[in-house]
């Protein structure tokens, strides 16, 4: 005699959960539901949503570019002194080394020289506005490349010099908004 084998008399009472699982295989006892067709709002949303992600995606390669062209090597010896865009793709730059500079234009197809900067006023000043740069940068305030939030702050309008809320200001404030 087998005993793994089931009596034929036997029934089984079934798990509720397998008798809803085959209900909705098999159909017994449900009507299928219809799909309700997409709407207008729907299609809408997605498409705003989608917009959304893409302008987010296309900020974000925007920003690494723009923080990749700015950050230049360290050299001592050899500086970008001043740069400014004249167009879509092209550039100009003053560049020194040592005690001279020269004053190039950058585009698609390669930099070329447009004049030697022999104003040994105008290069010193520069050489100082630039070693001002660094040495503000070097302290942890990059100076015309990245600016800290409050920089950001006075940008929009608003007044980012107050002063931090003490502990009763604090209070007072959620005090407020529990009242709320």
């Amino acid at each position: 005699m087998n005993l793994w084998a089931q009596d034929e008399s036997f029934t089984e009472i079934p798990d509720p959960i397998t008798a809803a699982e085959q209900a909705l295989i098999l159909g017994e006892g449900t009507i299928a539901q219809p799909v309700p067709p997409a709407s207008a709002m729907g299609i809408l949303r997605m498409v705003l949503t989608l917009a959304a992600v893409a302008i987010a995606v296309y900020a974000l390669v925007f920003l690494i570019k723009k923080a990749s062209r700015g950050s230049t090597s360290q050299d001592p010896f050899l500086k970008i002194l001043a740069s400014t865009p004249l167009g879509a793709g092209r550039s100009a730059h003053i560049v020194s080394v040592g005690s001279r500079a020269w004053l190039v234009g950058s585009a698609e197809h390669g930099v070329s020289l447009i004049s030697e900067i022999d104003d040994k006023e105008t290069l010193d000043a520069m050489l100082l506005e630039d070693s001002r740069k660094s040495a503000a940068a070097f302290a942890g305030n990059p100076v015309g490349r990245f600016l800290d939030f409050k920089a950001l702050l006075r940008r929009l309008g608003v007044n980012a010099e107050a002063e931090a809320p003490g502990p009763d200001e604090i209070r007072r404030r959620r005090q407020r908004i529990k009242e709320l």
